[in-house]
């Protein structure tokens, strides 16, 4: 049986100019920073996260070529703990990332396109996976 998700977090994308970025969503779609994340913006170049006036649709904006990296399911504690499990049941490689707010694991899918299940119950997570250090991103399994 396949876990469920709660929805979709965030989706990531690689803009040309962060700041010219921020205007465009801001202007144009409504969006703004938000401000508890924006901490994870140390260099200049992202992750920045926007969401829209709702708060139901977030982007994380990364400065840089290429290809965006993909979607980020949103999951409850419980859920992600299960999500772990059941990716690994199916030999896919994870790798967990403690964000001191959030917890993240990201994985492949079987054509490459990276993806990530979030969750913001830090602390439910967190009694689940003492091990990994915050801002690590720790091999699950290989």
């Amino acid at each position: 049986m396949t876990p469920k998700l709660s929805g979709i977090d965030h989706c990531h994308l690689n803009v040309q100019s962060l700041n010219q970025a921020i205007e465009w969503y801001e202007k144009v779609l409504g969006f703004t920073v938000v401000e508890q994340l924006a901490f994870w913006n140390e260099e200049g170049k992202g992750p920045l996260t926007l969401e829209d006036e709702n708060a139901t649709t977030r982007l994380a904006l990364f400065e840089g070529d290429g290809r965006s990296k993909g979607i980020a399911f949103a999951a409850t504690g419980e859920q992600f703990v299960i999500w772990l499990k059941h990716l690994e049941q199916h030999q896919v490689k994870t790798i967990l990332a403690d964000h001191g707010v959030t917890f993240s694991m990201y994985f492949k899918d079987i054509s490459g396109n990276s993806h990530e299940i979030t969750s913001h119950d830090y602390r439910i997570i967190k009694q689940h996976f003492p091990a990994v250090a915050l801002g690590s991103h720790n091999a699950k399994r290989s």
